[in-house]
């Protein structure tokens, strides 16, 4: 007779996660960049790592139980040795103002954590493992720190990262055997016995390397059988062993984990348990990690609902989905309305409908044209705005609101005619009059001109808004700001369309899950406006944000609509010619090294460099494979040490140049304009400067006969030229009006060379007696003090020795001793305010050097540079920023065919019509050198030419 199944599931084994909470902090601080800090300054690159390797194992290894044990002080281990650990650097200050978080985030989590003075976490570890195998509760240990393998057994494995902190591998008695050449997990401690440990300080027996221990306990199992067979051991090792053998045994003792610490492992208390959502939240704000409380969510959802998440209705009915946002959803005009989805706290109900036919259409039109401010939000295929197709329009005109007009659907969904909705907006976004709002409204600007409804009266973008506010802020992305300023979750994009080789585009998702999602868009943006414009008015920084980022907004759009052409077939001989010095490079540089091998595996090239060629590695630091590295500025401070080193850093400058540019641009090329369209940012950078990307036009270099090749590509269309005008000196006279140095000002005022006539004056020569290496000097000390460079930093960049750099400085001071005031007040301003302003008001915020910071030293110094540099640069790019918007003003107010199509650093390119290049010349200088008023005039250096090179 066949058996009957149970109807029940078999119990769930009980698995206790076990983290080591110093070791694992330690590991994301060291991975993880070390400028991950709020926006308050305070450093979370270790907390952010620890919590996030947490959330992974909770979701991945699904425990029913967990705990965290922290090291607490001195052990018993330094007891045995006086000399264990002695020369483990001390814990750097930005890591350790981290800890304190870390044990916020466990205990938020609910989490136990373990502790006991006298004993590592290692030791608590072993002893939490051993009483859980003795439950038959199986264990993982979650560390940074592969001593840990040693506990490795038939209930335990243990969890660590390779290289890459997120690269994680776990081992079993299996994984042991297999990475230490069939050593089994027992063994790891007489191996430590034998080799020692450098990082622990612990000394085992000189001479005895990895290999030979490892074929010792091999052959004899243990210590006690190494020793007992000492006599079979070959003589240049038993010499070793039978000298140190007190060491040898010193030292296993040392690396053996203790496994019965005065702890009791209580398994309820550690049983997983639902978290305090609101501490959690609170907590995970406080920092910033917006992106783990994602995480956080996603652990509380099954896989079911990921992937209903991702599967298409089933039926053309609308439906409810996670917006993060409590609303209604329904067809415009309708009254049936779907269930409330209510996720997160919210005071009302948001309304969010969806048109479907012209009636409806006409209906929202009218409505949106009578409001006080129109926010607009469009739902497109791709994020490159010059190539995506429109999906769909978002519009609302009060917060609580929402309509999307859907252009573009999955087959069966309701879905408008683009000609119908063009009709219809138009020339409600043409109207100058009705106030347009929007977040990152540029790529909606772009797109929507591209479908023929150009929008008008930019009045309010709210990641410009954000950005002006904390230029450091990591909450530009509307979802973040939302989650920050308005306490809403809202749905991730990836919720609709997916992640990896999965992910599809928004066009094939419906349209009732689309329309929340992008009403909530535009709902979202005008709630902050209402947050975000009283600040902006609060901190003085309205009039900028209304006068200079809302009006440049147009005119970096219409750059990148604008574009530029290139001459694809100069680049492919232009690549051909490189590839061809490369192989000549690679064979010249192996002959050399005297074998052959890959010059660009790092790896093999620092064996080459240092092992084969000797080159000194004094002061060079390691790689995490243990290679010395051949990173750019080690090969730069290898010069002249061997031949090969010019060839090698050739070698990197031609292999990047042609992959970053020779041979990716033309690939690069709009199909639909035959131009090449780069997108600029606004928000790019802290100190105001647009940046670019896609390509990153502002790279190519400038001073190098290979980067002004690449330059000469860029050319102007058939019967036009290109017009450069770049501005001289900007930094430099704006410290000079800041600083008000009658020094600096003079020699501006006698439009002298800058670098020369300082020269002159710190070196007390005659002007045409300064040699060119003091004009190198001079120049290297005027831009260096406006970056906040020291006489340490000066001096590494020019060669001089310490003391000669202290003196030039000082002579530097004496003869313009307003800049060391200047200086001076800036770094006391800073520390007094926390922030510091440009001209025009814009700041730049250092919460590491306000009253109270916890900052390091390190940090603090780092600070006291940018903020001295801040209001130079700051000044330059409004200046710069100014002009922009104002040469784009001008030739539209002339009527010109001239357009604008560059932007970099401090320069602008127009490209002209052969006719126009007189006026428009004249034009730009008109405009640039008059776009601000300083105690020394701007001067703008032109230049016409047929391609970007020639100007």
């Amino acid at each position: 007779m066949e058996e009957k199944k149970s109807p029940c599931s078999p119990k769930r084994r009980a698995k206790l996660v076990l983290i080591d909470g110093h070791a694992l902090a330690y590991r994301a601080f060291h991975a993880l960049p070390a400028d991950m800090k709020t926006s308050q300054g305070e450093p979370t690159n270790a907390v952010y790592g620890f919590t996030s390797m947490l959330l992974n194992v909770l979701r991945n290894e699904n425990p029913t139980h967990i705990a965290v044990t922290f090291d607490k002080g001195h052990t018993f281990r330094h007891e045995m040795y006086d000399e264990y650990k002695a020369h483990r650097a001390k814990m750097p200050d930005e890591m350790r103002v981290q800890m304190e978080r870390v044990r916020q985030v466990v205990e938020a989590l609910g989490i136990p954590i373990f502790e006991q003075e006298g004993y590592e976490a290692d030791d608590l570890l072993g002893t939490l493992a051993r009483q859980a195998g003795e439950q038959d509760v199986d264990v993982l240990i979650v560390t940074g720190d592969t001593d840990l393998l040693q506990l490795v057994d038939e209930h335990t494995r243990v969890l660590t990262s390779r290289w890459r902190f997120s690269d994680t591998v776990v081992y079993d008695q299996d994984g042991v055997q297999q990475r230490y050449d069939g050593l089994a997990p027992h063994q790891l401690a007489d191996l430590r016995g034998l080799i020692g440990d450098t990082s622990d300080n612990i000394p085992g027996v000189r001479g005895v390397g990895k290999k030979t221990a490892t074929r010792l306990l091999q052959q004899y199992g243990s210590l006690e059988g190494v020793y007992a067979h000492l006599d079979e051991v070959a003589k240049r090792f038993r010499t070793r062993l039978e000298a140190e053998r007190d060491q040898a045994f010193l030292s296993r003792q040392l690396a053996v984990i203790v496994r019965d610490v005065p702890i009791t492992l209580d398994l309820d208390a550690c049983r997983v348990r639902p978290v305090d959502p609101d501490a959690v939240r609170s907590l995970f704000r406080e920092l910033e990690f917006r992106s783990l409380l994602e995480k956080l969510e996603r652990l509380e959802r099954s896989e079911e609902d990921v992937e209903a998440s991702l599967t298409p209705a089933a039926t053309q009915s609308v439906i409810s989905t996670r917006t993060g946002v409590p609303h209604q959803l329904r067809l415009f005009g309708s009254t049936k309305t779907e269930p409330v989805d209510s996720v997160g706290p919210m005071e009302t109900v948001a309304d969010y409908q969806v048109v479907t036919n012209e009636e409806a259409l006409w209906a929202v039109t009218s409505r949106m044209a009578q409001a006080t401010a129109l926010t607009l939000d469009t739902e497109t295929t791709s994020t490159d705005p010059m190539q995506a197709e429109l999906v769909g329009i978002a519009l609302t005109d009060a917060p609580g609101h929402g309509y999307y007009l859907p252009v573009a659907a999955p087959p069966g969904d309701p879905c408008l005619a683009l000609d119908v909705v063009r009709r219809a907006l138009a020339p409600l976004f043409a109207n100058e009059q009705l106030p347009k709002y929007g977040h990152n409204i540029k790529y909606d600007l772009v797109v929507l001109t591209r479908f023929g409804m150009p929008v008008t009266g930019l009045a309010f973008d709210t990641m410009v808004a954000e950005w002006l506010l904390n230029p450091a802020s990591k909450n530009l992305g509307l979802k973040n700001l939302a989650w920050a300023r308005l306490d809403q979750e809202m749905t991730p994009i990836t919720d609709l369309i997916g992640r990896g080789k999965k992910q599809t585009t928004m066009d094939h998702v419906p349209v009732a899950q689309v329309a929340p999602y992008a009403c909530a868009d535009v709902d979202m943006t005008r709630r902050l406006v209402a947050v975000l414009e009283p600040e902006l008015k609060e901190r003085a920084l309205w009039t900028l944000f209304q006068d200079l980022e809302m009006p440049l907004i147009p005119a970096l759009a219409t750059m990148e609509m604008n574009g530029v052409q290139l001459n694809v077939d100069f680049l492919s001989q232009m690549s051909q010619e490189l590839q061809e010095r490369l192989d000549t490079l690679n064979v010249r540089i192996q002959e050399m090294v005297g074998y052959p091998f890959n010059v660009n595996s790092t790896q093999q090239l620092s064996d080459a460099l240092f092992k084969t060629l000797g080159l000194p590695t004094q002061g060079l630091r390691r790689t995490k494979s243990g290679h010395f590295s051949t990173a750019a500025d080690v090969l730069e401070r290898l010069r002249g040490k061997h031949p090969v080193i010019d060839l090698i850093l050739e070698q990197r400058e031609l292999a990047k140049l042609k992959s970053t540019y020779v041979d990716a641009l033309p690939k690069m090329i709009n199909p639909h304009t035959g131009r090449l369209h780069t997108s600029y940012h606004l928000t790019g950078t802290v100190t105001g400067r647009i940046s670019s990307s896609d390509p990153n036009l502002q790279n190519i270099p400038a001073r190098t006969e290979l980067g002004r090749r690449v330059r000469r590509a860029f050319v102007a269309a058939p019967g036009c030229q290109f017009i450069g005008a770049d501005y001289s000196q900007i930094e430099l006279r704006v410290m000079a009006h800041i600083s008000g140095d009658e020094g600096l000002i003079g020699a501006f005022a006698r439009d002298e060379d800058i670098h020369a006539s300082t020269a002159a004056a710190i070196m007390g020569v005659p002007l045409n007696e300064v040699t060119p290496e003091m004009r190198r000097l001079a120049k290297a000390v005027n831009f260096g003090l406006a970056y906040g460079q020291t006489a340490y930093g000066l001096a590494k960049a020019t060669g001089l020795t310490q003391t000669e750099a202290e003196e030039f400085i000082q002579r530097y001071f004496e003869r313009f001793p307003r800049v060391q005031v200047y200086i001076e007040e800036t770094k006391a301003l800073a520390g007094r305010q926390g922030y510091v302003e440009t001209l025009l008001g814009r700041r730049r915020y250092f919460p590491e050097l306000a009253p109270g910071s916890k900052a390091s030293h390190n940090m603090r110094q780092s600070a006291e540079r940018m903020a001295i540099n801040a209001p130079i640069q700051g000044t330059a790019a409004d200046i710069i920023n100014i002009a922009t918007r104002d040469l784009h003003q001008a030739l539209r107010a002339q009527e010109l065919r001239a357009r604008m199509i560059l932007q970099v650093h401090d320069e602008l390119v127009v490209e002209a019509p052969t006719e126009e290049v007189e006026a428009v010349a004249a034009l730009m200088r008109r405009v640039m050198e008059g776009a601000f008023q300083l105690r020394v005039s701007l001067k703008v250096n032109l230049s016409v030419g047929a391609n970007w090179a020639e100007i």
